[in-house]
């Protein structure tokens, strides 16, 4: 049976970079069939018929749906990547899938993944989802880490030998080992591959810091010859400045950190600006900057301090990357570490104006626009435009005059994927006169 909703009366951000406007919104099924600016005649096809459900946005906002581009379903506020192992797949997955309906409510439609914690979390969640079994986003699975030995995700120290279905991280050595982790990816269902590039901060007792390239060229072009038959992504946890040469050189898409980029690795992501991304993911390391005390931890001042460094020589890299035009999208490992809890991805767009500097509207277009490029569905996806998918927040406020707006979940009002409504707190206040007009 055809679905037809139309949203009246919306200021609407079309997730393009254009002022805002005011218009009616029409969705018939799965997609946006016109978007009519006041003023506009209502074209055959698009005018309010009979059975139409209508929704007044009067005095809300009307925009994209959300992408969190560096998520993680499955790491749920860890406090130990030991921690993380001793729980069970079963309960891994339902802890999953509670994660990825919690980002949906609070306006994240699409999730790009940056690692599962074990292997087909991501997976299962996102095939339930998809069948319909369950209300959720749209989710890109990753694999879990795939890393050489002695790096970040290594917590096996040739000790304990954990099973596949358990590990945190897969460790591989050598072209063939990373050949038969990323085709055992590809057998469970991924849409993306994610490798560990270089080190990272507290990973200097394995000789493996934030500036070290851990993996051998040839390991990085085993891993994306895999993938690119295939159509997967890959995706690659990237600090240091090497690392990010040979992300650009083998092809890797999406790159995650890039702090210590210099400008030859800088001109280089700009040369591949079409078809690459960064994102930096700022909300882990600034709230173990700001925030560790409120969790009890009591570090040295040395971490502080070089946190602040690193901090520092982020933003110089994201402002410069930024100006260059290529894409910089937020999304900052939440869930990754206790100081960084899941359910508040949105206050990554708020350190993206706050301490980035970026325009609030280009911050939103990075979340909307550029995230459905980075879902692989930039043609019909992240914009409101006639043809799209209708994937939509309702939003009590104006994210351009106070981007912190979104990150109240109560006031994200409605949220629709795919033409149907998944969150809607307005529909109490609808009931009856709006729907019998549309009858009429």
């Amino acid at each position: 049976m055809m679905t037809r909703i139309s949203l009246t009366n919306a200021r609407v951000i079309d997730g393009s970079g254009a002022d805002p406007f005011t218009a009616t919104i029409d969705v018939v099924d799965h997609r946006i069939v016109a978007v009519r600016r006041d003023g506009e005649a209502a074209t055959s096809g698009a005018a309010i018929e009979p059975g139409t459900e209508v929704i007044d946005c009067a005095g809300r906002t009307v925009m994209p749906g959300l992408t969190e581009a560096h998520c993680h379903i499955s790491f749920d506020n860890v406090v130990s990547m030991e921690a993380v192992v001793a729980t069970q797949p079963e309960d891994h997955a339902l802890i999953s899938l509670k994660n990825a309906q919690m980002l949906m409510e609070r306006g994240f439609t699409s999730l790009y993944s940056a690692a599962a914690a074990k292997p087909r979390l991501d997976v299962a969640v996102r095939d339930a989802i998809a069948r319909g079994l369950f209300p959720g986003p749209r989710i890109r699975a990753a694999s879990q880490e795939m890393s050489p030995s002695g790096n970040l995700g290594d917590i096996d120290n040739n000790y304990l030998q954990l099973p596949r279905s358990l590990a945190f991280a897969i460790t591989a050595d050598g072209v063939d080992e990373f050949t038969k982790a990323a085709r055992l990816a590809a057998r469970d269902g991924v849409d993306n591959i994610k490798i560990n590039v270089s080190g990272d901060r507290d990973w200097g007792h394995m000789h493996a810091d934030d500036t070290t390239t851990v993996i051998a060229e040839e390991e990085v072009a085993a891993v994306v010859a895999v993938a690119g038959p295939r159509k997967l992504m890959v995706s690659a946890h990237c600090t240091s400045s090497e690392g990010v040469k040979i992300c650009v050189r083998q092809g890797v898409q999406v790159v995650y950190h890039a702090v210590h980029a210099d400008e030859e690795a800088r001109d280089m992501l700009e040369a591949a600006k079409d078809r690459v991304f960064v994102a930096p993911a700022l909300g882990l390391p600034l709230t173990m900057l700001r925030e560790a005390a409120d969790y009890g931890l009591k570090w040295p001042a040395e971490r502080f301090a070089n946190l602040e460094k690193e901090l520092a020589t982020t933003r110089a890299c994201m402002r410069d990357l930024h100006r260059r035009g290529v894409r910089v999208l937020p999304g900052g490992d939440y869930g990754a570490f206790i100081t960084n809890p899941m359910g508040t991805n949105a206050r990554d767009l708020e350190h993206f104006v706050d301490f980035l500097g970026f325009p609030p509207m280009e911050v939103l277009v990075a979340a909307t626009k550029h995230g459905g490029a980075l879902m692989q569905r930039g043609g019909e996806l992240g914009q409101l435009r006639a043809g799209y998918l209708a994937d939509l927040l309702v939003v009590d406020g104006d994210p351009l005059a106070d981007i912190r707006v979104l990150q109240d979940h109560d006031r994200i009002e409605a949220v629709m994927i795919g033409g149907r409504l998944v969150k809607d707190r307005l529909a109490e206040g609808r009931r009856g006169v709006e729907r019998r007009v549309a009858a009429e």
